[in-house]
């Protein structure tokens, strides 16, 4: 049994429901937390509940603090809210992905109304005049976006304003020279590449033109798709994919494409069986679906993928039901979400990610009427998933979030006690599986133990070692090496499967892998293994080259 344990939870209103944002030891710490991020003016409300674990493992919770945010006067009804926006170091970077995003967000209601992506807008004079020209929207927008990037850098907020003021003006600058020259509006990339003289930011404007002539998103979205089939195109994906990219951020566009869903859950799965160029068209989705699944396929697409990560990681985090229509079927749709998502090598979407499950996870354990705190919704969590080498994928990338990061012992002792507990392959990798399978998959495990960024290094080398043992015990319990190395076997035949089993990759560089190299060895050491070797060879016109071989295989496979 554990010892008593007290938390610190910071929860915050999204919505109707109560949303972890922070954890902490330490209560004076996680009221500060909490009325920080009240004084942010991001939340409607926020409450500090204290969590006190039994010696019994059981949970009590006691709500310290709950607050209200003031009132404020409606602000400019065509900004949405965003919480974040990233710093730019150069003109460049204020057409980089994270800063188009950061727009498509903020003037989501605006690009909608005008029907006109980021890209367009950044990149047409007459867009960027209209834009400037609707009322106090430029002004507010740069407000906004400069003061949270002025609290996040420390920087001075009117500094950092001035800045965004100067860079719009560059912005303009360059879009009324590229109009000077009077360009013709593209038909084909071809032309635009023509047109533009190798310039990216010329290539950029010359699309926009063409993309400003489709006044659906659908029909921008088939012209890209279009360019980016034609001779050539490869060296300037990265420009299509930039605008693709823009053009998944619309819910609207994002319900067509995808073509009925059931629910939530369905469409999430959808959306990542999509990044992966793995999806089958759904009822009613359109012919552009599926050749953006083929570009998905190619990996041509990595930003337009980042795109649509991100918004799962949204979907999940927030509080839309994953099953509306039935919501006794909610808890099933998160399992078939969780393990879509999870898996032996890698949480899909990483850290952000991995919190969005636990933060999902708890509120659907908290909709049955029990109180759940992140501890017990972790544990709950865990065990849903298939064996321990998910489950230390898992914890190990929520380590690396910030709510696991705010975590801290919580986190840390749920990782060494998951190792600790785990002494038997079988508590690791399915019985099911062939033995090269459960050995890869627990090699696997002790690699992500050892290069985890966020772990102190001598924490990781002692639990990466304790997997380390369930390996040597797994090969001595099943004499793995006894039955590669059969004594009835031609002496070289045993060496190769050795050696070769060696170098495989299936065993852990530590105790188990020099368990194997041990044997090997043992052998190289006989007296007169050379000709013992070439002799066991059933050929012996070919002794002499398989001697080579091995000898050849033994650098390969690290015996130097």
């Amino acid at each position: 049994m554990s010892s008593p344990k007290t938390s610190f939870e910071v929860h915050v209103l999204a919505d109707k429901n109560w949303v972890i944002a922070e954890m902490a030891a330490d209560e004076g710490k996680a009221m500060a937390f909490a009325d920080n991020l009240l004084q942010s003016g991001n939340h409607a409300a926020v409450r500090v509940v204290k969590d006190f674990q039994r010696i019994d493992g059981t949970h009590s919770e006691t709500v310290l603090m709950e607050k209200k945010a003031a009132e404020k006067a409606a602000g400019d009804p065509t900004l949405t809210h965003i919480s974040e926006a990233p710093l730019c170091a150069d003109l460049e970077d204020f057409y980089g992905l994270q800063a188009r995003i950061t727009m498509g967000k903020l003037l989501r209601k605006y690009l909608d109304e005008a029907l006109i992506t980021p890209t367009e807008l950044l990149h047409d004079l007459k867009e960027m005049k209209r834009f400037g020209d609707k009322g106090n929207l430029l002004y507010s927008a740069i407000d906004r976006v400069a003061s949270l990037q002025a609290k996040a850098s420390g920087e001075d907020s009117k500094a950092r304003k001035d800045l965004l003021d100067k860079t719009w003006e560059q912005m303009g600058a360059r879009s009324k020279a590229f109009a000077a020259t009077k360009p013709k509006s593209p038909k084909t990339l071809a032309e635009a590449l023509a047109s533009s003289g190798g310039d990216a930011f010329a290539l950029r404007s010359s699309m926009t033109l063409a993309l400003l002539e489709r006044r659906s998103w659908f029909g921008k979205l088939d012209m890209l798709l279009a360019w980016a089939t034609e001779d050539g195109a490869a060296p300037h994906m990265a420009i299509l994919d930039g605008v693709i990219a823009d053009l998944v951020v619309p819910a609207q566009v994002i319900q067509d494409l995808l073509g009925f869903q059931s629910n939530l859950a369905a469409a999430l799965c959808q959306i990542l069986d999509l990044a992966d160029g793995k999806a089958e068209a759904a009822k009613f989705a359109p012919a552009t679906f599926i050749e953006l699944n083929r570009l998905f396929d190619s990996g041509a697409l990595p930003q337009t993928r980042e795109v649509l990560s991100t918004r799962v990681v949204r979907e999940i985090s927030g509080t839309n039901p994953l099953s509306r229509n039935d919501p006794a079927q909610e808890f099933e749709m998160f399992h078939k979400l969780l393990h879509r998502l999870v898996d032996r090598d890698r949480v899909a979407g990483g850290p952000l990610m991995a919190e969005a499950l636990l933060q999902r996870g708890a509120r659907v354990l908290n909709s049955g009427g029990a109180s759940v705190s992140a501890p017990q919704a972790l544990e709950l969590l865990l065990g849903a998933l298939a064996d321990g080498c998910v489950r230390l994928q898992f914890l190990l990338t929520l380590c690396a979030s910030p709510l696991g990061k705010s975590m801290g012992e919580i986190l840390t002792e749920a990782v060494d006690a998951h190792v600790r507990r785990s002494s038997h392959i079988d508590q690791w990798i399915p019985v099911r599986l062939a033995p090269p399978a459960r050995m890869a998959a627990l090699t696997a495990a002790n690699k992500a133990m050892k290069t985890c960024p966020v772990l102190v290094d001598e924490f990781k080398k002692t639990l990466a070692s304790l997997i380390d043992d369930v390996m040597v015990r797994y090969l001595q319990a099943e004499g793995v090496i006894e039955k590669i190395d059969k004594p009835d076997d031609p002496l070289a035949a045993r060496a190769i499967r050795l050696v070769k089993f060696c170098g495989s990759g299936v065993l852990i560089e530590g105790k188990s892998l020099n368990m194997a190299k041990a044997r090997v060895i043992e052998h190289l050491r006989q007296k007169q293994f050379e000709e013992k070797f070439v002799a066991s060879v059933p050929d012996p016109t070919q002794g002499e080259k398989h001697l080579r071989d091995f000898h050849r295989l033994l650098v390969e496979c690290g015996f130097g």
